[in-house]
């Protein structure tokens, strides 16, 4: 679910970009992971780097389990989680003209663009998450200082966003549980016998 979420917002802001620049090539990049100590950000691309994430408790259901009815059986499953993503867009350009131009882009494509859905994102439906919502996030200076501390590298033009994304559920699990549930219910009317 979070390489799909990652994955579709860098679709979307690639085709923003080609837009924009008529750049023939992708400007957003995911980093190098063969060369991660210390982080080292892709030249001339801006860059989504995953730094947390938190279970939305905000929205979370007060009932600690949920039914659901399958195969005319009430099964307990826990409910849905919600969880959001702190994503820092890093704009590393030769030129910082350029890199604020390019963070400039993903802040207006990001206003433009808050709420991604199945109907706007169809691979949103592949992972069963109904919705994505993105929010820009101002961390004051001593937290940034943090942030790119604990990334062991110099500061980059940047932007952090929390990305929530709503309603994830497990169908595979759901039906892996009411099947489990229904093998209990057949060997104990066995045992009763």
């Amino acid at each position: 679910m979070i390489h799909t979420t990652l994955s579709i917002l860098k679709e979307k802001l690639n085709e923003y970009f080609r837009l924009k620049t008529e750049a023939d090539s992708d400007l957003i990049r995911f980093i190098d992971s063969t060369n991660n100590d210390p982080i080292t950000f892709t030249n001339n691309a801006v860059t989504p780097f995953l730094i947390n994430i938190s279970e939305d408790r905000k929205f979370r259901n007060a009932d600690q389990y949920s039914g659901v009815i399958q195969n005319g059986i009430r099964t307990q499953i826990n409910p849905e989680i919600r969880i959001e993503l702190l994503v820092l867009f890093v704009s590393k350009f030769n030129d910082y003209n350029q890199a604020l131009q390019f963070l400039s882009y993903v802040i207006k494509f990001f206003q433009a663009n808050r709420i991604f859905t199945p109907k706007n994102s169809p691979g949103l439906s592949e992972e069963n998450i109904e919705k994505i919502i993105v929010e820009l996030i101002s961390l004051p200076l001593e937290e940034q200082n943090q942030v790119w501390h604990s990334l062991n590298t110099s500061y980059l033009p940047s932007v952090l966003y929390k990305i929530r994304l709503l309603s994830l559920i497990d169908e595979q699990s759901i039906a892996f549980a009411g099947s489990s549930i229904n093998n209990i219910g057949i060997n104990v009317l066995e045992k009763s016998r």
